[in-house]
């Protein structure tokens, strides 16, 4: 009986063995399309093209703060990438294939001001349905006067 019971179990065994470790994954590409996408995010800033932002948006990020009360914040906001410096540089972490850690440093200008300021943002990327997200509250929160 144990034997028939194996002889039965063995095609399930085979075919789930695979399954039992993990996935491994190439980091390049990941962070490749990461920094892709970031530079992209960044450049709509740059170009007042706030819906596009709030498009890159995690879901999660995007249902805490709305499409048009987004763009209406970055839009009263005297604060936008200093231009020709949205990107200094970029590091990513590629944690998974669905997950990145990113460290990037970019220049932002305070238009009333007239000064340009070098940021530091530490924040995640997560793959949603097939585009790499950001979460739009670490955007929103550079672009208020309290950091100047």
């Amino acid at each position: 009986m144990p034997r028939r019971l194996l002889l039965l179990l063995m095609p399930a065994l085979v075919l789930l063995a695979p399954l039992s470790f993990a996935a491994e994954f190439d980091p390049a590409p990941v962070a490749r399309d990461v920094e892709t996408a970031f530079r992209a995010m960044m450049e709509a800033w740059a170009y007042d093209q706030h819906w596009r932002m709030w498009e890159t948006g995690t879901e999660s990020s995007r249902t805490s703060v709305g499409q048009n009360d987004f763009a209406d914040r970055l839009r009263v906001s005297t604060i936008k990438p200093a231009a020709g410096k949205q990107v200094e540089a970029i590091q990513v972490f590629a944690q998974s294939a669905t997950r990145a850690d990113i460290q990037a440093r970019f220049s932002l200008e305070h238009h009333k001001q007239r000064r340009i300021r070098s940021f530091t943002l530490s924040t995640t990327a997560a793959l949603e349905y097939g585009n790499w997200r950001f979460n739009v509250q670490d955007l929103l929160m550079l672009a208020r006067d309290q950091y100047w």
